[in-house]
């Protein structure tokens, strides 16, 4: 029998980038359905390819039925969510891929970056910058045994549609002298950077790169999108700038730039896109800048880099 997939709201900024790979999602499931968490209980319209798709709203847990795998792609959390938490708990081995990251799913899924799968089949995409690490990592590993830090740098993207409208909104406030109403996950993010717990990340980093031990720190950016990785590496002797220059180049998925390189270059780019290393003087130090598109790179490429080998 084919392979059925829900999508649980496809028409956030993730479910419209994951619909746009529409031939690649319907070679790895021959059916497709979808379902909204939108407090209207009107059907949407999706557009898969160039045909329109019902997307009717998730009334019960029933509503998740005979699925094989349920992604979700929502950008908030309503009380239609409680029906998906229920099916889960009623059906502890369902397949899920979690594309947000909003964390209500964190205590249930296991993140991955979709090369190899934990034996869990409730996965979480692994935050971009992480997943963005992770293929330099794995270019390098060949040279020795790595540890380091990064430090993730999150556009306003990761909050949706309506944080993208929320920054524009406080950038106005902020143009005009006048006091930021609209918060931002109760942040003001216009003209800011934010510092913000990275628990999650220094977890999530360890349990993706459990032999490249990562000291990780997390910060919110006014950036509509793009995400940004301060990544430093050490190695336990030194090595060629060459060696790692031809690593890096002949890496699937990673992409060399030229400097300068901004992150209104990074939409649309379905590559880790990586500023060329800075060694230090022994050779034993090793930084570089990460870029990429988190809508694509932690988003819907490696979610269907999950699907792929969960089915």
């Amino acid at each position: 029998m084919p392979t059925k997939i829900l999508v649980l709201d496809p028409l956030t900024l993730a479910g419209k980038e994951l619909l746009s790979c529409d031939q690649r999602l319907a070679s790895i499931g021959g059916e497709l359905d979808f379902r909204h968490t939108g407090l209207d209980d009107e059907s949407q319209i999706a557009e898969m390819g160039s045909r329109p798709a019902l997307v009717p709203p998730l009334n019960a847990p029933e509503d998740l039925m005979d699925v094989d795998v349920i992604v979700v792609a929502s950008d908030g959390v309503s009380s239609r969510h409680d029906h998906l938490l229920a099916f889960l708990d009623d059906n502890p081995d369902q397949a899920v891929v979690d594309l947000t990251r909003l964390g209500f799913l964190d205590s249930r899924t296991q993140a991955s970056v979709g090369a190899q799968l934990p034996e869990s089949r409730q996965l979480r995409v692994a935050h971009p910058a992480i997943v963005a690490t992770a293929a330099v990592v794995e270019a390098l590993a060949h040279l020795g045994r790595l540890h380091g830090s990064l430090a993730a740098v999150d556009p306003v993207s990761i909050f949706g549609q309506e944080g993208i409208d929320l920054l524009v909104r406080q950038a106005g406030q902020r143009m005009q002298g006048a006091s930021v109403d609209d918060r931002i996950q109760g942040h003001i993010l216009a003209f800011n950077l934010v510092a913000v717990d990275s628990d999650t990340l220094q977890n999530e980093a360890a349990l993706v790169l459990p032999e490249t031990p990562l000291a990780v720190t997390h910060s919110l950016s006014g950036s509509f999108h793009g995400h940004l990785g301060y990544l430093g590496l050490s190695f336990s002797h030194s090595v060629g700038p060459q060696d790692i220059d031809e690593a890096l180049n002949l890496a699937p998925g990673i992409e060399f730039a030229d400097l300068p390189v901004g992150l209104d270059s990074i939409p649309d780019t379905d590559h880790v896109v990586v500023t060329p290393p800075a060694l230090s003087s022994d050779r034993t130090q090793l930084a570089l800048t990460l870029m990429a598109d988190g809508l694509q790179i932690g988003g819907a490429l490696t979610a269907l880099d999950i699907l792929e080998t969960l089915v």
